[in-house]
């Protein structure tokens, strides 16, 4: 059917899909047919509490023998007393 190209823009905040695409190769003058199709995000079903804790139960401490620390981070000036 003809060269063809791909893209994936997004619709920006005034509802405007604002497309700029430079076509040296077809030549001046060239037919081109565009199609415009809107493209779903896949719905990611949320994730139920209990293996959300079951998760972080596996992973809590998992670098805790890996050498990290955290380092001192100093005193800080107190700009403001507490209230």
């Amino acid at each position: 059917m003809g060269d063809t190209i791909e893209f994936q823009s997004r619709v920006g905040a005034d509802g405007i899909l604002d497309l700029r695409i430079p076509l040296d190769d077809m030549g001046a003058g060239a037919d081109v047919l565009v199609t415009i199709r809107r493209v779903r995000a896949p719905s990611v079903p949320p994730i139920d509490p209990a293996e959300r804790r079951r998760i972080l139960d596996e992973s809590y401490g998992s670098c805790a023998n890996s050498g990290l620390e955290r380092r001192p981070e100093g005193e800080y000036e107190m700009r403001e007393a507490p209230e």
